[in-house]
């Protein structure tokens, strides 16, 4: 199994969307900052369980955004992800040869990675409740988490920021264009072959969906991306045509412009530009992808919980031996995860014990800006920021929660 091949369809993705150069990322890891002071440290194998088999209820699909290609920070909402288009043969492909950038949002929209989500949720939905949220996450946040409770050994570190009474989890990296280097497979070419943008929303990069449920008690927003949608057989989806914003023309120029090209390095400064297009896709056509040598079967209990925490009903195991898939097809997982959730009710019992824990111990503390870390064993630790914080949100939304930030 190539390293690619591994890398795809775990919590931290990459697809078509992610890649861009070595000029314009940084392969070499910055230096760590510092940790300020700590407010708490969390062992999770003797932390207090509150419920037994916790369950995800009450999902409901928000908002969803597609990022532009192009060198401005430009949004399609609610856009929609690449549709299920798979050749009539399949063919040999050539492997993956751009790198990758860890985090697609942090690399068009370096200010606040967190905002284009807030922005499409509004454009959609401009009376939603903020302030009914307990948490505000993603999927490369919530995963870490995840495998904190479950003891998977792997590092990491996000900022915490409380807002009125919601906990807002932001992804961080030691730069916003850190580069996943060296990946090899085809976790990229594969989408590029089988899955096709469609034309109201051509040129885009990434599809990211949020989505809002309830679990054990508390109320999570999460944004993840996703690789694709199966088109309806007899059903034609509505177009949404209105413009947010006053650089339509040069929105639309944008998005014609460098139809079919590779990735272009995203600025580190410009306004963010919304665009209403694309259709609301409805979260039972969607699906995640995941590419894998034909030589070593596929172990779904790598997948299923990034599955279970966005939500995915449906999924692509494309099987290959060097590039040449052998017909791969969207199967429906969706028993699959529920049987997953009850199977590892212990492990989604400490899950949720954590993210209440760390909800909790922030909520009353008298700072708002946090870091929540785990160096892969011992205790989590959750510290205060250096200085005056990193703020996730630009002031006009912080308002949204009607507090005094």
């Amino acid at each position: 199994m190539d390293s690619q091949d591994n890398y795809r369809g775990g919590w931290n993705k990459g697809r078509r969307g992610w890649r861009g150069t070595a000029r314009g990322g940084s392969s070499t890891p910055h230096p760590p900052q510092p940790l300020g002071p700590a407010v708490d440290r969390i062992n999770v194998n003797s932390i207090l369980v509150e419920l037994d088999d916790p369950t995800i209820e009450d999902v409901r699909y928000i908002a969803s955004y597609n990022w532009v290609n192009g060198k401005n920070p430009v949004i399609l909402v609610p856009g929609s992800p690449p549709a299920w288009t798979p050749p009539a043969e399949d063919t040999r492909l050539k492997p993956d040869s751009e790198d990758v950038f860890r985090d697609i949002n942090a690399a068009r929209y370096p200010a606040y990675p967190l905002e284009p989500a807030v922005r499409s949720v509004l454009a959609m939905e401009p009376k939603f409740d903020f302030e009914s949220l307990d948490i505000v996450g993603c999927g490369s946040t919530i995963g870490n988490l995840m495998r904190c409770a479950g003891g998977q050994p792997k590092p990491f570190r996000f900022d915490a920021n409380v807002v009125g009474d919601t906990v807002l989890f932001v992804r961080r990296e030691n730069s916003p264009t850190e580069i996943i280097a060296d990946l090899q497979g085809w976790g990229h070419t594969f989408p590029e072959a089988y899955t096709t943008w469609d034309a109201e929303v051509r040129n885009s990069c990434s599809h990211q969906r949020i989505i809002q449920y309830g679990f054990g008690g508390l109320e999570i927003l999460i944004r993840t991306e996703t690789d694709g949608y199966v088109r309806p057989r007899s059903t034609t989806p509505k177009l949404a045509s209105n413009t947010v914003g006053a650089n339509a023309d040069l929105i639309l120029e944008d998005t014609l412009d460098g139809i079919a090209v590779g990735t272009q390095v995203p600025s580190q400064s410009g306004t963010l530009e919304i665009r209403m297009a694309g259709n609301v896709i409805p979260q039972d056509q969607i699906f995640d992808i995941k590419t894998r040598a034909s030589y070593k079967s596929y172990n779904m209990e790598e997948i299923l919980p990034r599955l279970w925490a966005n939500q995915t009903p449906n999924f692509v195991i494309a099987y290959h031996n060097l590039g040449l898939f052998d017909q791969p097809t969207v199967t429906p997982i969706a028993q699959d995860v529920l049987q997953w959730e009850t199977t590892n009710s212990s492990l989604l019992a400490r899950f949720h014990a954590l993210i209440k824990r760390i909800v909790d111990v922030v909520r009353d503390s008298d700072h708002k800006h946090f870091e929540v870390s785990w160096d892969g064993h011992g205790s989590l630790c959750i510290t205060e920021q250096i200085g005056e914080g990193r703020t996730a949100l630009p002031s006009d939304l912080l308002s949204l929660w009607d507090n005094d930030e």
